[in-house]
């Protein structure tokens, strides 16, 4: 199993929603949030106050234009490459849910590799993850900078504006505690999977390029 990292999820407005940058969560208040098919992500933006809105990811920049969705919330990094260049007014980094791709192999195959050969595909998937990691501050800078010249206002909200979205959807409230039985089992398990979140790994990408 191998893990591509990108950035966090953001809030990204269309253009012409409002005056300026997305900064506290009142300011998505009612507003149509395009979501996928997340359950999760949808209670989200309900907790946010905002409207979820699910909408295929194919139909989100024509839906984004026709005003049928106000915002969305991938990476800056996958706005770019997916071109919401022109139909953004401005994205806010609020760094609500890390975004990743996670890529497995079936586990009867790999078992039936000979040891040198697990070795290798173990050892390929290590460096590939390490080099994405390195990859990511630049890749960050470039999406932010071709952003910018676009004319899409680039917002990092400040420690207080982040913690008042924590306050509003965080995994403290008891609002998730079904969610957490549901995929972790158990309250004492997911309490151990937390604290595992905290438990520095070896892993490293810098987030304040």
């Amino acid at each position: 199993m191998s893990v591509s990292i990108l950035d966090p999820r953001t809030v990204a407005v269309r253009r012409g929603l409002l005056d300026g940058p997305v900064r506290t969560p009142e300011d998505i208040s009612g507003i149509k949030f395009r979501v996928p098919s997340s359950q999760i992500l949808q209670k989200v933006y309900r907790m946010l106050g905002a409207n979820p809105t699910p909408i295929a990811w194919g139909e989100t920049s024509s839906a984004m234009q026709q005003g049928v969705a106000d915002a969305l919330d991938p990476s800056v990094q996958a706005l770019l490459v997916f071109g919401f260049t022109d139909v953004l007014q401005s994205i806010s980094t609020i760094q609500s849910v890390a975004d990743a791709q996670v890529y497995t192999c079936n586990k009867e195959w790999f078992d039936s590799l000979s040891v040198p050969i697990q070795d290798g595909v173990m050892q390929a998937a290590e460096t590939t993850f390490r080099e994405n990691l390195a990859k990511v501050p630049a890749a960050r800078a470039y999406a932010y900078n071709q952003m910018r010249q676009a004319g899409v206002d680039v917002y990092s909200p400040t420690a207080d504006e982040i913690e008042q979205w924590s306050a509003r959807c965080g995994h403290q409230l008891s609002d998730w505690n079904d969610t957490k039985l549901e995929l972790a089992g158990s309250m004492e398990v997911f309490e151990k999977l937390l604290a595992a979140t905290e438990e520095y790994n070896g892993y490293f990408v810098d987030s304040n390029s």
